[in-house]
């Protein structure tokens, strides 16, 4: 996992899935997107631009990936991620092999405040929980989330 603002993103180019994202916004300005998924290199690498209902800490499961690296920016408003590395997460409670996504059971995962213009790349072996509510703060989001297959 790695946290950071956007303008650095460049000093974790060595990623191959970092230098797509990189290549990609070279050309292309997120706020002209469209809400929903943008296939850049069909089902290899796009993005999914969001507008999520925030929830409660309490009720967030987090998800991990078997094949693909989440590099999730939030372009307006903030948002509380969770981490957790994928071995201490148990067993899976529901699967969605077809759409690679494996949810654990809520709780079990450090806070991270992820602020506008800042990025979260998670690996497969990272679980995370997005879309969690910042406490006393209602506040709307838009995030890109880039999925890239490894």
């Amino acid at each position: 996992m790695i946290i950071d603002t956007l303008n650095n993103l460049h000093q974790y180019s060595e990623i191959p899935a970092v230098r797509d994202v990189l290549d990609y916004l070279k050309d292309h300005d997120l706020n002209d997107l469209p809400e929903g998924t943008t296939e850049i290199d069909g089902r290899r690498f796009y993005v999914m631009i969001q507008h999520p209902v925030l929830r409660e800490a309490s009720v967030a499961s987090p998800e991990a990936h078997d094949k693909y690296i989440d590099i999730q920016i939030v372009m307006k408003g903030k948002e509380i991620m969770g981490y957790a590395p994928r071995a201490t997460q148990g067993d899976v409670i529901e699967s969605r092999p077809e759409n690679d996504i494996y949810f654990y059971a809520p709780g079990n995962f450090s806070q991270l405040l992820v602020d506008t213009d800042m990025f979260v790349l998670f690996f497969p072996d990272d679980a995370h929980a997005p879309c969690i509510k910042p406490e006393n703060i209602d506040i709307s989001v838009t995030k890109a989330v880039f999925k890239i297959k490894i």
